[in-house]
């Protein structure tokens, strides 16, 4: 026969050195809980497991609803608005008609209103306002009228306010005045007729039109307040078209102190007295052209209207016997202006000359 077995060591009663895993220190731990029924206890942990299982769909579930609630409530609203009743929010000003008496009265005298209508207190604080609460309008009825002929059925109307309302102006007798002509000042027809006259020469390019308008111009406005400019255009249109003989003329006539760009108007005089072989006059000019500003300029145009005097300066000191004078101002025109229109006929000059 074999021997029994004895029965093994509990957990709860394995010594310390014995139990590595600490096992039998959890047993003898669990003796220490509370007395508690075991279905209870199975209860409450299956609950919590299923909480904590649960808890992030109930957090979607809740954020779900209330979105759909909330997209739910504004497509509502905005279906339901345009069928809202809504109040009419004109207010016709005048006295209020005045109210029959009716047969049926109630306390203090105050007049019952019809069955099937309501009626809004007047405020005393805005005398001679309608209620505009009723959409369609309602009849007025005079009191003397209202006694005289009783009805079956009564319209409803208003009592009328006790204070007078403010009267309404009486409407003007006077017939409405035509608004008068706007007419244009002088001046603008003037800076009109000239503006036209520089779009056609200047983009259009026809250079016979614009000299026709600076005709009609000068006929309607022979002192006009734009006769400076008016002469300016007018050159331009001549040397557009080749007449410099008349350009020449004009600017002979005209002070050119008076003549907008001065400067340019010299330079422009000085080459067609030399192209007339007026050379002194032609040196005068070019001279008041260079005086005013420091060779090279800063601005591009004055320094095209210093190369051009310069040049056109020593042109006319060399016909006039002055060589020294026109080498100097060759060798202005090539130390500023290298790259000029004449930097190749001045050196040429420049090898020529003793």
């Amino acid at each position: 026969m074999t021997k029994p077995v004895a029965n093994p060591t509990r957990l709860s009663h394995l010594p310390e050195r014995e139990d590595t895993l600490g096992v039998g220190r959890l047993f003898r731990h669990g003796r220490d809980l509370p007395d508690e029924e075991l279905p209870k206890l199975r209860w409450r942990l299956r609950t919590s497991q299923r909480l904590r299982a649960i808890r992030p769909r109930l957090f979607l579930k809740v954020a779900l609803t209330v979105g759909l609630a909330f997209c739910m409530g504004g497509v509502v609203g905005a279906g339901v608005w345009p069928f809202w009743p809504k109040k009419d929010p004109s207010i016709v000003a005048g006295p209020r008609p005045a109210m029959a008496p009716d047969t049926k009265r109630g306390k203090a005298g105050t007049a019952t209103p019809a069955p099937g209508r309501v009626e809004r207190v007047p405020d005393e604080t805005k005398p001679g306002l309608e209620d505009a609460v009723h959409r369609e309008p309602q009849p007025f009825i005079d009191v003397s009228t209202a006694a005289a002929s009783p009805a079956k059925h009564r319209a409803a109307v208003r009592v009328a306010s006790l204070k007078a309302p403010t009267p309404l102006p009486a409407p003007s007798l006077a017939p409405e005045l035509a608004p008068k002509p706007v007419v244009a000042s002088a001046i603008a027809v003037e800076q009109a007729l000239l503006g036209q006259a520089v779009r056609t020469l200047r983009n259009d390019h026809d250079a016979r039109e614009a000299l026709s308008l600076l005709a009609q111009h000068a006929d309607r406005f022979p002192e006009g307040a734009l006769a400076a400019e008016e002469t300016m255009v007018r050159i331009e249109a001549l040397l557009v078209l080749g007449q410099r003989d008349e350009a020449l003329a004009i600017l002979d006539k005209v002070p050119l102190a008076s003549l907008p760009n001065r400067d340019e108007q010299l330079v422009v005089r000085g080459e067609l007295r030399a192209a007339n072989q007026r050379w002194r006059e032609s040196k005068q000019d070019f001279d008041e052209a260079l005086a005013p500003h420091a060779l090279p300029s800063a601005s591009a145009k004055v320094r095209t209207l210093q190369e051009r005097a310069l040049w056109g300066r020593a042109s006319a000191r060399s016909r006039l016997g002055d060589q020294a004078g026109a080498r100097t101002d060759l060798d202005l025109y090539l130390r500023y202006f290298p790259g000029g229109r004449f930097a190749g006929s001045a050196a040429s000059l420049l090898k020529g000359m003793p």
